[in-house]
């Protein structure tokens, strides 16, 4: 049951990284077209900056679930480094606890704004009038993953497992 609630989170984390790069390349292209649009057609293109906007929004919450897996997280590491590998992973234990918590109201503050903006049909008040829904349905799902992801990394030092990958991909001392 572990073990497949492990391969389940790194199955998501994929998907969601590979979701989050397609944002990027999709970020890129629009800003890149919005430059050759101004550059060369004098006009803006009326869609780039909320699309843009969205895609960053997606990118940076759909990658917190597979940076962490990878290790690529901001860390303290000086009070990690004050005691043995018993107190090293209690305090890995305990801010991952913390962080689950804090990760879980993050995930109830979007999903009560994405149902808001669904039940109500709320739209970005733009040209575009694009439905709300839509891009915060991307909050909502890196929301999701980056709980998931906390879990695992949990449930990975409980059972003293390394919980992060190495550059390869490889869990550490495969």
């Amino acid at each position: 049951m572990i073990r497949a609630f492990l391969l389940f989170t790194d199955w998501t984390a994929r998907i969601s990284e590979f979701v989050a790069t397609v944002l990027l390349y999709a970020f890129c292209a629009m800003m890149l077209g919005e430059v050759f649009s101004r550059g060369f057609l004098n006009q803006s293109l009326a869609f780039s900056w909320e699309y843009s906007g969205f895609a960053m929004a997606g990118v940076f919450l759909l990658g917190l679930g597979p940076a962490l897996r990878h290790g690529k997280q901001v860390r303290v590491t000086l009070l990690l480094s004050r005691g043995g590998p018993d107190f090293s992973r209690s305090i890995e234990i305990i801010a991952t606890v913390v962080a689950i918590v804090l990760a879980v109201f993050m995930l109830e503050a979007f999903w009560t704004t994405f149902l808001t903006s669904f039940e109500r049909g709320l739209r970005q008040p733009s040209y575009m009038n694009t439905p709300l829904a839509i891009p915060q349905s991307l909050a909502v799902a890196g929301a999701v993953e980056f709980v998931l992801a906390l879990m695992a990394r949990l449930v990975r030092l409980v059972i003293r497992e390394e919980p992060e990958l190495h550059e390869t991909g490889e869990i550490a001392g495969d």
